[in-house]
């Protein structure tokens, strides 16, 4: 019988995820993630040198989740407002899992004290999801789903913004019923036509 040996660098990477998204950034350290792996710091020091490499690797990982998540959608549906539903489905899910805050959001509020090289992968992750909602959106105009008054990017802006927004006020109020709202109002500002409002 063999027994496969765990991957130690993806059990940091998802500990480490963890503690970002449910504590902050700045806010755990190694000894947290060895603590709670049963390894010694210099385990983690191994796979990730410095906290910042850490940082980097973990904002890398959900750059290339959302990529896999964004090409999925692709594959399954051309709707529009499915795609725009599946984004309100992904901030909720957040909430479900421990009251997380979306790894934008948690960086967002961190970012003037993260490590530069952090910021960057953080600005790009934010125009990831911006260039992604602002397709959506554009789609959503042009084949008729949509129908909304400005310019495209600037309403993914407000979007973005209100659901990570939605998702502190959620975590303060611990009421999961705010997200629903949000996105009831999301779909009204988008001119929702036969849509579940």
């Amino acid at each position: 019988m063999s027994h496969v040996k765990p991957d130690t660098r993806k059990l940091i990477l998802d500990t480490g995820e963890e503690l970002l998204l449910t504590r902050s950034f700045s806010a755990f350290s190694y000894s947290n993630i060895a603590g709670a792996l049963g390894v010694k710091n210099a385990a983690i020091h191994y796979h990730f040198p410095s906290k910042t490499d850490l940082g980097v690797a973990i904002i890398q990982r959900y750059r290339r989740r959302f990529k896999r998540w964004t090409e999925q959608q692709e594959i399954l549906s051309a709707d529009p407002w499915q795609k725009m539903e599946w984004y309100f489905d992904l901030t909720v899910r957040y909430y479900d899992q421990n009251q997380r805050i979306c790894p934008t959001g948690v960086l967002s509020a961190e970012f003037l004290v993260l490590p530069e090289e952090m910021q960057v992968e953080t600005r790009l992750f934010v125009e990831d999801l911006l260039a992604w909602c602002t397709r959506i959106l554009e789609e959503g105009q042009q084949q008729g789903y949509f129908i909304f008054a400005g310019v495209a990017r600037e309403k993914a802006v407000n979007i973005m913004a209100a659901l990570q927004g939605g998702l502190q006020l959620t975590r303060v109020l611990a009421s999961a019923e705010l997200l629903d709202n949000i996105a009831r109002q999301i779909r009204i500002e988008l001119g929702a036509v036969g849509q579940p409002v």
